[in-house]
């Protein structure tokens, strides 16, 4: 008889240290996207969290960021995989100290549609952004550095309804340091800081790439081509009514 209530207290106990390391993994997973939606006023998704019971480590996987309404590539930014490791607390309390946060296996879709960048809706959301407004009692941060690497980036640039450019390319591994300075920072703050900082680096590579073109130059360049081949597509057809009446 000992020996069974031995036992269900032994299940009792995994089920409940179970559910609390699976209910702390939601709370972080949501958090994650939450302040990511806030950020950036777009849907985000995160495919996974993994938050050690000790809180020293943190992981998440496939953490996705989706394009502003009127591009074409689904997702703007996706990270295969972020880890964070806690030099004091746990990533649930108030303040939350973090020797560092590895993100690794990042792509960027870099989308201008006439004179309209996806980048630029993003980054004029978070420049508008009162990070005041933001709930008193979420953690806070102290990151002593993030490191962000294996970042890939696709560029395109559409005109008049065709595309002029299209590349690929990457961006050289970058260290931020010191994020979140005396007062911590949200995960919103956080993630603005970071996106600010990628979008800074992937724009200024994708000019050097050849897409700090005239865009009236070469919208005017596509209308005039538009225009060409309307003009001989006209001249083939008054050609063919001109053979048909001549029967």
């Amino acid at each position: 008889m000992l020996k069974k209530i031995i036992l269900i207290f032994v299940v009792l106990f995994i089920v409940l240290i179970a559910g609390v390391y699976f209910a702390r993994n939601y709370l972080a997973e949501k958090a994650v996207e939450e302040g990511g939606t806030y950020a950036l006023g777009v849907d985000t998704d995160l495919g996974s969290a993994s938050l050690e019971l000790s809180g020293g480590s943190f992981e998440m996987n496939d953490y996705k960021i989706d394009n502003p309404e009127g591009f074409e590539a689904e997702y703007f930014f996706v990270l295969k995989r972020g880890m964070l490791d806690v030099d004091a607390g746990s990533v649930l309390d108030d303040e939350v100290v973090v020797d560092s946060f590895v993100l690794e296996g990042v792509h960027m879709a870099i989308e201008i549609i006439d004179q309209k960048a996806n980048f630029k809706v993003l980054l004029d959301h978070l420049n508008q952004l009162d990070f005041g407004e933001e709930s008193s009692e979420e953690a806070r941060f102290k990151i002593n550095e993030i490191n962000v690497r294996d970042i890939a980036v696709s560029a395109s640039l559409t005109l008049m309804g065709k595309k002029q450019l299209d590349k690929e390319f990457s961006l050289d591994a970058f260290t931020l340091k010191n994020v979140g300075g005396d007062n911590g920072a949200t995960i919103a703050e956080i993630t603005s800081t970071v996106m600010k900082a990628m979008i800074k680096k992937a724009s200024s590579s994708a000019q050097s790439l050849g897409f700090n073109v005239d865009i009236d130059q070469l919208k005017q360049e596509a209308k005039e081509k538009i225009e060409e081949e309307a003009a001989k597509q006209l001249k083939e057809i008054g050609g063919s009514l001109l053979k048909g009446a001549g029967k």
